[in-house]
């Protein structure tokens, strides 16, 4: 009895974890009512994440790729299964060459001796490194996200739809726009995320060169090798299907006897082809971030830039107005402003454009009337 309720146990805890994994990977995929950052952005915390997520779930899948580990040994199968797993399998690498491979048909296995050997130590920890991956490419969000606050959501929240929502009023109007032009601390704001930005790539790099340590430098040509290779010899070299393991044990007698066994390493079929997508797909969003960061430095230091920016966002508003406008405003109001209007309505937007603009001119006016008296009084 007491067996059964610890099973139904188990089965009712393994299920809430799995209910509530599916809850938050739920809310990953989901697309946001409110954007607060870009695609590019998006493409390192949602798409990337979810290929690593993927990945580590395939590999971990025991129901349909079956045990990670099969070794040819006569007797002790699965002790030896277990030593060579935990140990690790190697190859030799004077058989690893275009010759060999032509003779056998496979490269890394014969005769030992006292040549030089590699081990495959990254095999066990793969589908534990996806998973890492995938958190460290969550950190940029996870830490834009505290910064932001809710902060846009806040400002533009029943503003999204078509229809003109009865939050928005004159009064409304009046504190968003004093909000946006007089509040000191949207400098800070647009460079937390340009500091995001820079944090999207450096994490990227590092990635690159970690897997590139991990797979012991032969993940940085991996791609290009596979596209230049005959792709059979290129994959193996990297993730050999066939390797050897030399299991030691006493004998009755007390003398070592060594255990030689071929063991084949199945999911290395999929790692062969997670990581070629990996290769490309790191250059892809490298070559995309980059840009990205490039167009933040224009968007934080060219204000011409920003005045371009502002006239192809609010097309409905005369070009001197939004070159006015974008002359007065420092670059954390317009980094507001513009994700602002990447989430309201156009109608909406432009009258909060026009209002920021009418605000700006009676300020100016001001200002110029004061600098005009102080002029007299000299």
């Amino acid at each position: 009895m007491f067996i059964h309720f610890e099973t139904l146990r188990m089965v009712n805890l393994s299920a809430r974890t799995m209910h509530e994994f599916v809850e938050n990977f739920q809310k990953l995929v989901k697309c946001e009512e409110v954007r607060t950052d870009n695609n590019i952005f998006k493409l390192h915390y949602k798409f990337t994440v979810i290929l690593f997520i993927v990945f580590s779930i395939l590999l971990s899948s025991k129901q349909y790729f079956g045990d990670p580990i099969h070794c040819d040994v006569a007797s002790q199968k699965q002790l030896v299964d277990v030593f060579c797993w935990a140990t690790g399998t190697f190859i030799v690498m004077d058989h690893v060459n275009d010759k060999y491979y032509r003779t056998v048909g496979v490269e890394g296995l014969g005769n030992q001796g006292h040549k030089e050997t590699y081990t495959l130590l990254y095999y066990q920890w793969i589908c534990l490194l996806f998973c890492f991956q995938a958190l460290l490419f969550y950190v940029p969000r996870y830490l834009w996200k505290a910064w932001e606050g809710d902060r846009l959501s806040q400002m533009v929240k029943d503003l999204c739809g078509p229809l003109i929502s009865e939050k928005w009023s004159s009064t409304y109007k009046e504190k968003m726009t004093n909000f946006i032009t007089t509040n000191d601390n949207h400098d800070v704001f647009a460079y937390r995320f340009a500091f995001c930005e820079f944090l999207n790539l450096c994490n990227l790099i590092i990635q690159c060169l970690f897997m590139d340590w991990y797979l012991n430098g032969k993940f940085s040509l991996y791609g290009y090798e596979v596209a230049t290779k005959p792709w059979p010899q290129a994959y193996n070299r990297v993730f050999p299907k066939k390797t050897k393991c030399v299991y030691t044990k006493f004998g009755h007698s007390g003398s070592v006897v060594d255990i030689d066994a071929l063991c084949v390493l199945p999911l290395n079929i999929l790692n062969e082809k997670f990581f070629l997508i990996i290769w490309y797909w790191m250059i892809v969003m490298f070559v995309v971030t980059f840009g990205a960061l490039i167009y933040r430095m224009l968007v934080l230091t060219w204000r011409e830039f920003r005045i371009y920016l502002l006239m192809a966002q609010v097309r409905s508003v005369s070009r001197k107005k939004c070159r006015e406008l974008g002359k007065h405003l420092t670059h954390g109001q317009f980094f507001l402003l513009y994700n602002i209007g990447k989430n309201m309505n156009p109608i909406i937007y432009k009258e909060l454009v026009l209002s920021i603009y009418e605000h700006l001119l009676i300020r100016k006016s001001i200002t110029d009337d004061a600098d005009n008296d102080v002029r007299l009084d000299l």
